[in-house]
C-alpha cells in the first residue's frame, strides 16, 4: 500500500536565507565555535562600562575574575575599543574606552568613589580572588568575611569600578 500522504510531501530544495539573517547566523555560529559563547543575545540587563584602557581591563577581568571573551571586539577607526564583551558564567559585561570620535561619553567613576553602583560577582573562592585582585592593583575596601549571605568581600578594580565578591553559603 502506498503512503496516502506522499502527495503532500514537497521535494527537498535548499533555500537561501535573506542576507542580513545569514550574516547574523554566520557571526553567531562563528562566535559559538571560536569562543564557546552561547548563541544568545545579552541578558535583559547587562552593565556597560567605559574604562580608560579597555585592553587592560579585559585582561584584568579575565585573569583576576575569570571572565571569558565573548564575541569579537569592535575597534574604532582611531584604534580605541568601541565595544567588547566578557562572559561571567552567563552574565555579560560590556566595555568600551574613550575616543575622540565620541567626546561626550564619560569614563568610569571617580577614584576613589563615591560609587553609585556595585557589581556583584559570585566566585568560587573569595579569599583567593581578593588576594589576586590586590596583587594586580585592586584596592580592598572590605576584607573577606563570613556574612549571613555567604563569604563576601568588596574591592575596587584598577579601573575604578566597585565589586562585591561573594560565595553563597552551602
Amino acid at each position: 500500500m502506498t503512503d496516502p500522504f506522499d502527495s503532500l510531501h514537497l521535494p527537498d530544495s535548499p533555500v537561501d536565507p535573506p542576507g542580513a539573517f545569514a550574516d547574523r547566523l554566520r557571526r553567531a555560529l562563528a562566535d559559538a565555535i571560536l569562543t564557546g559563547a552561547p548563541m544568545i543575545n545579552a541578558p535583559a540587563l547587562s552593565p556597560y562600562l567605559v574604562v580608560a584602557d579597555a585592553r587592560s581591563a579585559l585582561a584584568w577581568y579575565s585573569e583576576v575574575l575569570g571572565a571569558r571573551p565573548r564575541g569579537e571586539r569592535h575597534v574604532n577607526a582611531d584604534g580605541t575599543i568601541g565595544h567588547a564583551e566578557l562572559d561571567f558564567g552567563g552574565a555579560v559585561l560590556m566595555l568600551a574606552e574613550p575616543s575622540p570620535l565620541y567626546p561626550d561619553v564619560p569614563v568610569g567613576p571617580p577614584t576613589p568613589g563615591p560609587f553609585s553602583h556595585t557589581l556583584h560577582l559570585e566566585v568560587a573562592d573569595v579569599d583567593a580572588t581578593v588576594a589576586t585582585a590586590r596583587r594586580r592593583g585592586a584596592t580592598v575596601e572590605r576584607a573577606p568575611a563570613d556574612e549571613p549571605y555567604g563569604r563576601a568581600a568588596v574591592i575596587v578594580d584598577p579601573f575604578g569600578h566597585r565589586w562585591m565578591l561573594n560565595r553563597p553559603p552551602a
